[in-house]
């Protein structure tokens, strides 16, 4: 899979808009569900940044990594909606290894709003 075809598959729309639920027609493989359901967040890029796990030992302990507020609050607060919640997550084609709580708000997970920054990458590869 090319790097642009990989940020191309999410939903902008839809992580800002509750009524755009249903606009996965972008984020083809993880856009829906086996019975057509609509996968909140949907994409690829969402799929894999939730699904990245990890462990950091120093001199063989096992060390917590802050993920807290890592996205700026400007697109925290900006590019993603206060009332978009994750729905039929990892019920899609693709399963991985990480789960989403339908009850935070998806700008509550600190790997989706610092996604949305791979969009600037995205652009600047094709400026170059």
């Amino acid at each position: 899979m090319s790097f642009p075809r990989y940020v191309r598959s999410r939903s902008d729309k839809q992580l800002r808009y509750k009524s755009a639920a249903h606009l996965t027609s972008d984020c083809v493989p993880e856009g829906d569900t086996a019975d057509h359901a609509p996968i909140v967040p949907c994409g690829l890029v969402a799929w894999s940044l939730f699904n990245d796990t990890y462990t950091v030992r120093v001199n063989g302990v096992v060390t917590q990594v802050n993920k807290k507020d890592i996205a700026w609050k400007s697109d925290k607060n900006n590019k993603f909606g206060k009332n978009i919640y994750p729905s039929n997550f990892q019920k899609g084609r693709l399963i991985g290894g990480a789960t989403l709580n339908e009850s935070i708000p998806v700008r509550g997970y600190f790997h989706h709003p610092a996604y949305a920054l791979l969009l600037v990458l995205r652009d600047l590869r094709a400026g170059i």
